[in-house]
Parts: structure tokens; sequence; C-alpha cells
């Protein structure tokens, strides 16, 4: 490699992370949701949305959460706090045992999945559609590279 595509490379990668579903979806976003699921969105992490998802459809125990996401339980514990607060996860402690604390989703909550999932979907179409223009061999080569570029040695 050379210093010009060294360059281009760095420049490219470090977009990586300024491009947020907004900026590159917003088009999109903007004529599939409501504002109001935008603003709530705007105000979630990632993690937010993760525990969102795995809570759909399923009850769970914090600590199965956790679990499942793979976050620790205070950071999961926290966050869950947060979305309660914003009324898109109810708590609620079993008649059988009163020290463990489930969790269910509300029907914003279950909106909040809905987005994020159609989001996902979305971001994958485009993606297979932008990478049909390259070989198997070049699809191949990219993720060689990117996983060399992100080990660390």
């Amino acid at each position: 490699m050379n210093e010009m595509q060294y360059r281009v490379i760095g420049r490219l990668l470090e977009k990586i992370p300024q491009n947020n579903a907004m900026s590159m979806y917003g088009d999109w976003i903007r004529k599939n949701f409501s504002s109001e699921v935008i603003a709530l969105t705007a105000t979630l992490t990632h993690n937010d949305l993760r525990i969102l998802t795995v809570l759909a459809g399923q009850v769970f125990s914090v600590g199965k959460a956790a679990d499942e996401i793979g976050l620790s339980q205070g950071g999961v514990s926290r966050r869950i706090n947060i979305m309660t607060k914003k009324g898109l996860i109810k708590k609620y402690k079993s008649e059988k045992n009163k020290k463990v604390v489930y969790l269910k989703l509300t029907p914003s909550g279950y909106e909040l999945v809905d987005f994020h999932n159609k989001l996902h979907n979305h971001i994958k179409e485009i993606t297979l559609q932008k990478m049909k223009i390259f070989s198997e061999e070049e699809i191949q080569t990219v993720i060689s590279f990117l996983k060399t570029i992100l080990t660390t040695s």
C-alpha cells in the first residue's frame, strides 16, 4: 500500500463513526416513522435498543437480560431505569419471588423495537444492493482487510 492509499483509507475509516443513522438514512426514517418515535430514539443508546430488542416478546429478569445481551448487570440495570422513566419498559415482581425484578416492554417500547428492526432491514437492503457490483473475491478481500485493521496486536 502506498502513502496515498493509506491516507484515503484512513479518511474513509474516520467517517464510519461520524455517520449515524439520521445523517445516512434520515429521509427514509422521516418518511417511515413519526416525529415522536424519531425524537425518542435520539435519546437512546445503541445498547438501549439492543436491550429493548431482547425484551421484545419475552419476559426477563434484569440479570437474564444482561446475560442475553452480554453486558454487565449494573450497566443494564442503569439503562433499564432510564427506559422505565421514559415509559418503554415496565418492571414487576413475581408473586413467587419478590426479590427478582422482571421486565416487559410497553407499547412504546415495542414501537421502538419495530423502528430498530425496520432500520436494520433497510440498512441491510441498501448494503446488499451496493455490494452487488463487487465479486465474492473482492468482498472477501474487504472483510479480510477490515479484520486485519481492527485486530489489536
